[in-house]
């Protein structure tokens, strides 16, 4: 059983600058912010690559000191960004989630960008996938939040 969540946007900027900011390390602190349980995105860097490509590693420091590693499974500049999770999150995630995988689909309308963001998390278990949907509620809202901000930051 594999659970799913999604969050989109619309930002009003082109499709290369909205693409670079939401799939670049740097940007990741600046938006994806902690909300309740779940924590934000402290720092994050490219381990094997000076820049995000398919097969490249990056480690994903958390605000609540947790580290993860992620491998970007696609990166197609500007409309498609794809990763997986390599380790698991912290606990209490860690006892219901085993794994995820992220999608990023950009696409561009009269000057405009609009954001698809998907995540599906694979359970430990089917309890665990029971015990998990309220927390996908909260980490759909935590993925809006992250895109609300995304487009506050380029708004300016």
């Amino acid at each position: 059983m594999k659970l799913a969540t999604r969050a989109g946007i619309e930002v009003p900027r082109p499709i290369e600058a909205v693409f670079d900011l939401a799939t670049g390390c740097d940007g990741y602190p600046r938006f994806l912010l902690p909300l309740g349980p779940i924590p934000g995105v402290a720092s994050a860097k490219l381990l094997d690559a000076p820049a995000p490509r398919a097969g490249a590693r990056r480690e994903v420091a958390m605000s609540d000191g947790s580290r993860m590693q992620e491998e970007i499974l696609s990166h197609e500049r500007p409309t498609r960004h794809r990763y997986r999770w390599l380790t698991r999150p912290a606990p209490p995630f860690s006892w219901l989630l085993k794994g995820a995988e992220a999608e990023w689909r950009f696409t561009s309308s009269g000057g405009a960008t609009q954001i698809d963001w998907v995540y599906e998390f694979e359970p430990t278990s089917a309890l665990a996938g029971w015990l998990a949907r309220p927390l996908l509620l909260l980490f759909r809202r935590w993925m809006q939040r992250g895109l609300d901000r995304l487009r506050a930051i380029l708004a300016g």
